[in-house]
């Protein structure tokens, strides 16, 4: 079956996009009958031309902020239908609530400069394919259409004719081109992103004019649309026609331009004028993006300024270009504290980040700071999760980390119980790390496996690794040292990294927790000098996990922030066995696993036999150590933004689906 992703019609229609991301093995026209897609609210996004085949409406003549309407009359702008793609291939969105009205700034909170804003990091996004809220369907974006190959060995991938960067250039082939060919794994760049790297080999790309290109893959890729939804690194295009100055194969200047702006080199320059494509990240001002808002500034205090894309590619139902709000402002705000004062005196628009504990609070400001109080079900078997560096540089605690025994007996330490209530007001379910038990790939027995409160069963795993207790009661390693361990808290998870360390320390092992900035420790864990730490249990949502599997082989991390160690295993998957180190017999074969299931169609017999085989090994592994899952995800909101997602939004990967573009002020 060719999969073809690029309109729908009705209650067909959605069967169609469900075919788009290879749910089973049907045709469209039969998955129609079998199984209904429900959307959990209005929102849906088409081309122009198939939005009217669609619905019978006819979409007016486009219109624009009243922001834009002196730069139009005066000629430094061009009228809003010369700014947007042709006709047909314009976007079009029908907003979740109601078609808004223009104008207005909101401000949301970040908590150092490399986190990730909270809604405003991925509503925002642009990809190569979209999601619906929930995301129960996947629909093209950037692309005009995504074209499988019937043996997922390719895809064939239509631009939107006329679409235009922010600083008014058409997109075309050869940006995706120059990624590819001057960008990814090119000399001293960074390499090519993992989800475009299989069976460690890479993707490659033949143009085929200006507006097509296909994707050619070494093994069946069935994934991929799923992928170019919502992958950062994986973003597979670039504005060469901004990027050549600063890259060395364009410029024969490029490094004395990079010297004189500061860089060590013009690799440097080159991937810092890069960055932000997608995400918070960019640090060039004038970085073209396809984003509706574009950086305009960074104050003193490293607050971001977003100003309205006047080329931003979608309209509404009634042909409004969107956004409708002119500007987001992220606050820089590393107080957890001052982000709820802010909230409550209603400085803030719309926030995230908060513990559980915070509620009572929070719910008591709602009226005085005109706000509500969201909890969004997190589609995750953890809230957080603990685990060990297995790659860490002491070998000797390597031995120890790789001892499953050990990572058993300190799950049975954690009393999962008491953290709910303490910690999480009693809202969670006491469990182990996994995917949420409404998850197909859930198997009942993981919520509990090795979860029970059990310090003798934990003391006797223990004793029987050797690892005997001192004079004063700590355990000695088998080089006679006293067992210590740090636990760094990247994350802002103090009070719950002090009751895992308690634990860990009655059963004899002291942990020391030590908060630390998340670039510091993004650098000690390349380096393996990370003992064990605390993170994010996202990343288990199926089609999130299907796309990027970080939690379920080496280095149980992104590439980038392998928290759980086997970067060197990663890089000897990636490059074929060029690089890094040979993983020991059991990961290997769990990388192996993922890569047959990442190659298998979502939705057939074989996608969810492999799946729950994925899951289960890395569960039994104890690679992850949970305490408390099925917890809601707490976000406020003005009650002046309008088209905001409803509680029955899941919390997905930072709420991809949120469609901020869509959202507007009302009084």
């Amino acid at each position: 079956m060719r999969v073809r992703l690029n309109k729908w019609l009705g209650a067909a229609a959605l069967a169609l996009m469900a075919g788009a991301i290879g749910v089973g093995a049907t045709t469209g026209a039969t998955y129609a009958q079998t199984q209904q897609i429900k959307l959990v609210d209005n929102f849906m996004a088409w081309s122009l031309s198939d939005y009217e085949a669609a619905t019978g409406k006819t979409v007016p003549a486009f219109k624009q902020s009243p922001q834009f309407d002196a730069a139009v009359a005066n000629g430094t702008l061009p009228p809003v239908a010369d700014r947007l793609p042709v006709r047909e291939d314009v976007m079009v969105e029908r907003p979740r609530d109601a078609v808004g009205t223009y104008g207005g700034t909101i401000r949301y909170n970040a908590t150092n400069p490399q986190s990730f804003g909270n809604i405003g990091y991925s509503a925002w996004d642009a990809q190569l394919a979209g999601f619906t809220t929930n995301w129960e369907i996947v629909y093209p974006d950037i692309a005009r259409s995504i074209d499988m190959a019937p043996d997922n060995m390719s895809a064939t991938v239509k631009l939107r004719r006329g679409m235009k960067w922010s600083d008014g250039v058409p997109l075309t082939a050869d940006d995706i081109l120059f990624f590819f060919n001057d960008i990814a794994g090119q000399g001293d760049l960074p390499p090519l992103p993992g989800n475009l790297v299989l069976g460690g080999k890479p993707t490659t790309v033949e143009k085929v004019d200006d507006f097509t290109v296909i994707f050619h893959f070494p093994i069946p890729n069935p994934a991929f649309i799923l992928n170019v939804a919502r992958a950062e690194a994986g973003f597979p295009l670039a504005p060469a026609h901004y990027l050549k100055k600063w890259h060395k194969k364009y410029n024969p200047d490029a490094e004395a331009l990079a010297k004189k702006e500061g860089f060590s080199s013009w690799v440097d320059a080159f991937v810092s004028h890069q960055n932000g494509q997608v995400s918070d990240f960019q640090v060039d001002p004038n970085l073209p993006v396809l984003k509706p808002w574009i950086l305009s500034q960074v104050d003193q205090f490293g607050n971001e300024y977003f100003k309205r894309n006047p080329f931003y590619w979608k309209v509404d139902t009634e042909g409004n270009q969107l956004p409708y709000i002119d500007e987001q402002v992220r606050m820089l705000i590393a107080d957890p504290e001052v982000v709820k004062l802010d909230v409550q005196s209603g400085q803030l628009d719309y926030a995230d980040k908060f513990a559980q504990a915070d509620l009572p609070v929070l719910k008591a400001g709602e009226k005085t700071g005109n706000y509500t109080t969201m909890l969004f079900r997190a589609d995750q078997g953890a809230a957080m999760k603990y685990q060990f560096d297995i790659t860490v540089d002491d070998p000797v605690l390597r031995d120890i980390f790789n001892d499953i025994r050990f990572r058993e007996a300190m799950s049975l330490a954690v009393n999962r119980p008491e953290i709910n209530d303490t910690i999480f007001f009693g809202l969670g379910v006491p469990r182990q790390w996994g995917v949420s038990s409404a998850s197909p790939l859930y198997e009942d027995w993981e919520g509990q496996y090795f979860a029970d409160y059990d310090v003798a069963k934990a003391n006797a795993l223990l004793d029987e690794m050797g690892l005997k207790k001192g004079p004063d009661g700590v355990r000695l390693r088998p080089d006679g040292k006293p067992l210590r361990l740090v636990l760094d808290d990247a994350v802002n998870r103090v009070q719950l990294s002090e009751l895992i360390a308690e634990y860990w320390t009655a059963v004899g092992v002291p942990t020391q927790v030590n908060t630390i900035t998340r670039e510091a420790f993004q650098q000690a864990v390349i380096a393996n000098q990370v003992q064990a730490s605390v993170w994010f249990a996202d990343v288990v949502s199926e089609k999130d996990m299907y796309t990027r599997p970080i939690w379920f082989r080496p280095p149980y991390g992104l590439d980038t922030n392998p928290v759980g160690g086997g970067l060197a295993w990663r890089q000897w998957e990636l490059t074929n066995g060029a690089q890094g180190e040979k993983p020991p017999a059991e990961y290997e074969a769990q990388q192996k696993l993922v890569t047959q299931w990442q190659s298998t169609p979502i939705g057939s017999d074989d996608y969810y036999k492999l799946g729950k085989e994925v899951v289960a090994n890395t569960v039994k592994q104890m690679l992850h150590i949970g305490t408390v899952g099925e917890v809601p995800y707490i976000y406020t909101r003005s009650n002046r933004i309008k088209n905001f997602p409803g509680e029955n939004t899941l919390f997905i990967d930072h709420t991809r689906g949120a469609h901020s573009e869509q959202w507007y002020l009302a009084n």
